[in-house]
């Protein structure tokens, strides 16, 4: 694993949250430093007030990747925003937004895991209802980048952090690898900054839309897949399609099992062994969950045990079965894991073959959780909910994917950044229109397309003739019939030689073979043949163009001028395990170029910026 320290130490959030006083306008910022430390002037006349924005003094909110936008006209009001779930998502675009647009923008989060301390909002925990999540996910630098540089200090921390998977299409060169963080780490630094650099709102406690709008301009639905705000707004969004996704008239559901162990071997070492199979993923900080995928037999055996009967537990509530002694107990309902007792029990021994294919042993293993993965198609993700209101729906509640691309997160804050933009852009003062958001309507739209397209094909799982095979297909093949354990070993060990000459370019150092082989002769046959089976993950088939976001502020555009959320594009070099591109991409946090956006691989538009929602192009994922 490789733990990325920061090559300089956080500021003290009170030089971040410094606020400037408005005693005489623009006047009060003389003295203001810029981001080389140099003094900045204040500007002595009117026409001074036009001067670019690299010009103008970094005021509290400037935080080195967006600029402070010029103050606003005297009795002009702020945009009001209320953000519903202050998960990752609904965090990211809250403080992006408070960064971008400082005291012109006022808002308010409401999240109902949420409870009040003394003065202070924190998470509630497992004793008051609610189980935080310990998962890890990966963060790709196109979007880690992106994000406000104060954000990315705090998040960056040395030793919160690791780089596992290599460079590939949504992460090049030049902006760095994927970054692994584990949501809990996320939630609490952005709740932190959230309060203690951004100054906002915060309300603990469930939404309830209201029957009038009032002064809210714009209302951010974050709270989730199965989100009840936008269930309550179903007139306006309308309702998901859940037969989109479908087999034979059914919605496709997939049952996974989340078993947390420690870290035993160095993360990046695991990759190989990840990707060379597609029954067990591992998405490690140190340790991490191994996601088990199931067929429906083994899905049955997940039941708790109360101390006469079934209880509804770890099935209904995904409640987290933690060890005690020779079993495997939840906190919450005292209920015990029935497999890790059972002895006839067909689930448990394969849960613990997965734990050693990555190297660790029963005593290992931290805790075990479940969950259903399945997607629906939405109809539209803007829409006017009042005269002067528009709402919004970004992260899982707009597009809730299959986590084996493991794209998420990544498309959630898209959304966000693509969102922030865009207000940042058009908020004049006046009530919004339709057209300020066709250019967001259209890039959720491509982002639903290109993930949901990109798991849907995972779920599916065609084999080499582009007949459907899932999953479960595939593993009840592996869990039946004769082997030649000889034969299996073989052709797991070559499809993980494979994946490590493959990948080997675009990450760090990697173990010889003879130690992959090890890790794949520790497996009993009947799982070696269920791997086999899983087939490898298809990398070829998901790959392909990206919609990236890149945020892009003139330096010279006056406030009120359309800014609108531009792309990055380049292009690999290859299909499969493609090299980055050996042309810049502009990067949010430096100034942005004159002129049309370089486009590295492909031509300059003529003028202006790319349209929102333009792809950037490469090769495989991860």
């Amino acid at each position: 694993m490789k733990i990325m320290p920061l090559s300089s130490p956080e500021p003290d959030p009170t030089t971040l949250i410094k606020r400037e006083s408005h005693q005489s306008g623009p006047q009060s910022r003389t003295g203001a430093q810029n981001q080389n430390g140099q003094q900045n002037q204040a500007p002595q006349n009117q026409a001074s007030q036009n001067q670019s924005a690299s010009q103008i003094p970094a005021g509290d909110w400037a935080t080195g990747l967006f600029k402070k936008l010029e103050p606003l006209p005297e009795g002009r009001e702020p945009l009001r925003v209320d953000v519903v779930g202050g998960g990752p998502v609904g965090l990211i675009f809250a403080c992006t937004l408070r960064a971008m647009m400082g005291d012109q923008v006022v808002i308010r989060v409401h999240d109902r895991r949420w409870r009040r301390q003394g003065n202070r909002v924190v998470w509630m925990d497992l004793a008051e209802g609610n189980v935080r999540r310990e998962q890890v996910v990966t963060l790709q630098s196109n979007v880690w980048s992106t994000l406000p540089e104060a954000v990315r200090r705090r998040l960056f921390a040395p030793g919160r952090y690791a780089e596992m998977w290599p460079l590939g299409p949504d992460s090049p060169a030049d902006k760095g690898r994927p970054r692994n963080l584990r949501i809990r780490w996320i939630e609490d630094c952005l709740l932190d900054m959230a309060q203690d650099v951004y100054g906002m709102e915060l309300v603990p406690g469930p939404y309830t839309p209201p029957e009038t709008w009032g002064p809210t301009h714009i209302l951010a639905v974050a709270d989730g897949a199965n989100s009840p705000t936008r269930t309550a707004l179903s007139e306006h969004f309308g309702a998901p399609d859940r037969n989109f996704y479908s087999v034979d008239g059914e919605q496709l559901v997939e049952t996974v099992l989340g078993v947390r162990i420690r870290g035993v071997l160095p993360d990046e070492h695991t990759v190989p062994l990840t990707v060379a199979q597609n029954r067990y993923l591992f998405n490690s900080l140190g340790g991490g969950f191994i996601n088990m995928r199931l067929t429906a037999e083994e899905a049955s055996e997940i039941v708790a045990i109360g101390e006469h009967s079934p209880v509804d537990c770890i099935a209904r509530y995904r409640c987290t079965m933690r060890p005690r002694g020779d079993r495997f107990v939840c906190d919450r309902h005292r209920a015990v894991f029935k497999p890790s007792i059972d002895r006839l029990s067909f689930l448990w021994p394969r849960i613990l073959d997965g734990a050693r294919y990555f190297g660790a042993q029963p005593q290992d293993i931290l805790g075990i959780t479940m969950f259903k993965l399945s997607m629906s198609q939405n109809a539209r993700f803007t829409a006017q909910l009042g005269r002067t209101t528009f709402g919004f729906l970004i992260g899982d509640a707009g597009n809730s994917l299959h986590f084996w691309p493991g794209r998420g997160l990544n498309t959630g804050v898209k959304s966000a950044l693509s969102l922030a933009g865009t207000l940042r852009s058009r908020w004049s003062g006046r009530r919004f229109r339709f057209a300020d958001f066709s250019a967001h309507e259209g890039l959720m739209q491509q982002l639903q397309y290109r993930e949901k397209s990109r798991a849907w094909v995972t779920m599916l799982m065609p084999d080499e003739d582009g007949v459907n095979r899932g999953i479960e297909d595939r593993l009840r093949a592996g869990l039946e019939g004769p082997a030649d354990r000889q034969s299996l070993v073989n052709q797991l060990w070559a499809r993980v030689k494979e994946v490590k000459s493959r990948l080997g370019g675009r990450m760090g150092p990697m173990p010889d073979d003879g130690w992959y082989l090890r890790r794949v002769e520790s497996l009993p046959t009947r799982t070696l043949k269920a791997l086999v089976e899983s087939g490898q993950w298809i990398t070829r088939e998901i790959g392909g163009d990206e919609v990236a976001v890149d945020v892009q502020f003139p330096e010279a555009a006056p406030f009120g001028q359309d800014v609108v959320p531009t792309v990055a594009r380049y292009r690999t070099a290859e299909h499969p395990g493609a090299n980055p591109p050996s042309g810049p991409i502009p990067v949010p946090g430096a100034n942005p170029p004159s002129g049309p956006i370089p486009v590295p691989g492909g031509a300059n538009p003529a003028s202006g910026p790319i349209p929102i929602g333009a792809q950037a192009h490469g090769g495989q994922q991860r």
